[in-house]
């Protein structure tokens, strides 16, 4: 089946994926303020840090965005 791309859909698909993209970017900030904060770490392990948590939570946001757009245009849903 075709998928059905309109305006309330792709302003659904716009709003979930921001709302997620918000709620990762949130956590995976505050995974790095709390493991720098208990360690100690300076300026530049806390940029190591963030690098490392960050690059899976960069996958989690693509991925999610994937799926609210499947899930947003799938013609089963509207």
């Amino acid at each position: 089946m075709k998928r059905v791309v309109n305006f309330w859909s792709l302003l659904g698909f716009i709003s979930v994926s921001v709302f997620v993209a918000t709620e990762i970017t949130a956590g995976v900030a505050a995974a790095v303020w709390s493991i720098s904060g208990v360690l100690h770490l300076g300026t530049f392990p806390t940029i190591l840090l963030g690098t490392l948590i960050g690059i899976p939570g960069l996958y989690g946001i693509i991925k999610s965005t994937m799926m609210a757009f499947e899930a947003e245009t799938d013609p089963e849903n509207n």
